[in-house]
């Protein structure tokens, strides 16, 4: 789910019905027919700075080229149309982040590839094709990389995991100056990840299984200072934005917190929600880490969780969405 700058309308898609719909956030309501994907399915939406485009990727197609196979598709609301395609991924597209400020946006894809597009011309305007190893330090062959803009656009970082579960590399660079490379190279330590964990779990056993999962996001809060990263195993960790250190760290509550967390700041940036297994949401203070109230209302995995950037709203979704004023 994705909500449009403007605070007003939220964009929700279902990858198990592949549909897509618009929520009027001011009244609570879909009444716009869903848009069904018949051909290639729907996974990511990403709101765009119009209030009726969205950037939307699917399951993909096997018959394509490689290259071909899994494209950022620019679509609009108004009147059904594709705007434009953006190929060159050859995997799956597992995370999008526009930049807040003009039409340039990320793509992440399971190919290890982070590539900067804009929404007016089809072709990458930069890849980052991540490598085996570097500067004495190897990276994970099959980790996953996860980007994000911050608030102010300026700045974009990029993760990727180490081998060996021996930690996480954090890159920060200057939107505006990416060719120069990253500023800040941050490296995050697994076994500082495991001592923070062992503080909010019962053993070392279920803190080392934590702290070795895979990072499923990473973004900003609006004020650049700290970064929150969701995992593919119930845990969500609070870090430095200028260190890359924990902060903090939230883990989930219900029966099986070994699947993956969905989390987010609220508006405020005081607070992180996180989506539980047994269908509540979690309210943790920043600052502290403290659990602040634990809200009810789902009937099963809070699988998605989103704040809402004008006002004091935020989307939550299992097998349907609610809405919540904050």
């Amino acid at each position: 789910m994705s909500f449009h700058e403007d605070g007003a309308h939220l964009f929700v898609t279902s990858e198990a019905d592949s549909r897509m719909r618009l929520v009027d956030c001011q009244r609570g309501t879909s009444d716009t027919p869903a848009i069904k994907f018949e051909r290639d399915g729907v996974r990511l939406v990403e709101a765009t700075h119009h209030n009726r485009c969205v950037l939307v990727t699917g399951k993909g197609d096997k018959t394509l080229n490689v290259g071909q196979r899994h494209p950022i598709t620019y679509l609009s609301l108004h009147d059904n149309k594709i705007l434009r395609q953006y190929r060159g991924c050859g995997a799956e597209v597992c995370d999008l982040s526009l930049s807040p400020i003009d039409d340039s946006f990320l793509s992440c894809s399971r190919d290890r590839t982070v590539r900067l597009w804009n929404l007016q011309q089809a072709g990458s305007l930069a890849i980052l094709d991540l490598p085996k190893s570097g500067n004495g330090i190897n990276l994970d062959p099959t980790g996953v990389p996860r980007a994000s803009y911050d608030s102010t656009g300026l700045v974009f970082c990029i993760t990727a995991p180490m081998d060996a579960g021996a930690g996480h590399l954090i890159h920060l660079y200057d939107a505006r100056n990416y060719t120069a490379g990253a500023f800040a190279e941050l490296k995050l330590e697994n076994n500082l990840i495991t001592r923070a964990i062992q503080q909010k779990v019962s053993t070392p056993e279920a803190a080392s299984e934590l702290s070795n999962a895979d990072w499923s996001s990473i973004k900003f809060d609006k004020s650049g200072k700290h970064l929150l990263v969701t995992t593919q195993k119930g845990c969500a960790l609070l870090l430095d934005g200028y260190d890359g250190k924990v902060v903090n760290v939230f883990v989930g509550e219900g029966e099986n917190v070994k699947e993956p967390m969905a989390a987010c700041f609220t508006s405020d940036d005081k607070t992180v929600l996180g989506g539980n297994a047994d269908g509540t949401i979690s309210c943790w203070d920043t600052s502290s880490g403290a659990l602040i109230k634990k809200l009810e209302g789902h009937v099963g995995r809070v699988s998605c969780m989103a704040s809402n950037p004008k006002y004091a709203q935020l989307a939550s979704s299992c097998t349907n969405t609610a809405l919540w004023l904050w």
